[in-house]
């Protein structure tokens, strides 16, 4: 008994230091707990935590944004490991072809086509005279015809319906060199395309329309080659005129390419022949020779044609390879 009582002292102090150890833990553990809360910003009750002192802690309110919001991850499988957004992000199938570029899409080639059939139409409209008179002129013979000379005014405008046709050839080739022979441009636009073969086109009128003046004036009458000056600026006219409905039918009406080759032939055809009998009535009717018309023709016609091919051929090469 007298150690029992000389030991009650120190059991009274261990039971109070436990008990004090005991409660520190308990408020430390409260504290922590309350700061897991503060950190999660949200409301903290008594009635929900009776351990805790009676508080309540104000959410923070944030504006909210779409775009922070990832809306593939909602679903079924939210908060799967085996989901990986993160992984599949950046696949989205397989890489196909690129659409071709289509003519009917391409604003400035409309513009410039509807532009070409205004101004053509307006020309036409104001050279109307010149033209029914080459029309009544085209098969009656030289001395038949009636010598009615252009105006100023009238030869601007077949000069201009000689640049359209220089235009609708350029429209027409780069169709062809697409569509037949499957070349692919990166110009940006395929009117620049078709701004080089415009002027290939315009070289092409210019030197053949030179070459006839040279070996006109040389040879025969002023009279004769005045006359074929003007049948000739006449037939390059009605050429580019009659190709403007097939380049309109290609682009906005899907006309297949074949049978508008075979249409673009038959007025090239149509033309040269057409040439080749104004050649023969104006120049070779009173001479009874044969072989001078053929070497005329030839050289001044058919030539310079192979060399525009020739041409053509040499710059679509070029700009599919090196631009």
């Amino acid at each position: 008994m007298p150690n029992n009582k000389s030991h009650a002292p120190q059991l009274t102090a261990n039971l109070q230091s436990g008990f004090t150890a005991q409660q520190d833990t308990t408020t430390s553990a409260q504290n922590a707990e309350v700061d897991s809360f503060m950190r999660a910003e949200m409301v903290v009750d008594s009635a929900t935590h009776p351990h805790l002192p009676f508080f309540k802690w104000k959410p923070k309110v944030q504006p909210l944004n779409l775009q922070n919001i990832r809306f593939q991850e909602e679903g079924f499988f939210k908060g799967s490991p085996y989901l990986r957004f993160d992984k599949l992000q950046n696949r989205h199938g397989v890489m196909g072809e690129p659409a071709p570029r289509n003519l009917a899409n391409d604003d400035l080639v409309t513009g410039v086509l509807l532009l070409c059939f205004v101004l053509g139409i307006t020309a036409a409209s104001m050279s109307r005279n010149f033209i029914l008179q080459q029309l009544k002129g085209l098969f009656r013979l030289p001395y038949r015809r009636s010598n009615v000379g252009e105006t100023a005014d009238e030869l601007k405008y077949q000069i201009f319906l000689v640049v359209q046709t220089a235009l609708i050839f350029s429209v027409s080739y780069y169709i062809y060199d697409k569509e037949v022979l499957g070349n692919v441009y990166t110009m940006a636009t395929p009117l620049l395309t078709m701004g080089v073969f415009f002027a290939v086109f315009l070289s092409y009128f210019v030197v053949k329309h030179l070459l006839y003046s040279v070996v006109n004036w040389v040879y025969f009458e002023k009279r004769n080659a005045l006359q074929w000056r003007n049948t000739h600026l006449f037939l390059t006219s009605v050429e580019g005129g009659l190709l403007l409905p097939s380049v309109l039918l290609i682009i906005y009406f899907n006309l297949a390419i074949q049978y508008a080759l075979i249409y673009v032939v038959i007025i090239v055809g149509l033309i040269k022949l057409l040439s080749f009998y104004q050649t023969f009535v104006i120049f070779f009717r009173r001479i009874n020779v044969s072989l001078q018309i053929i070497l005329y023709f030839c050289t001044l016609e058919l030539l310079p044609m192979m060399a525009l091919i020739g041409v053509l051929t040499f710059i679509g090469n070029y700009l599919t390879l090196n631009i």
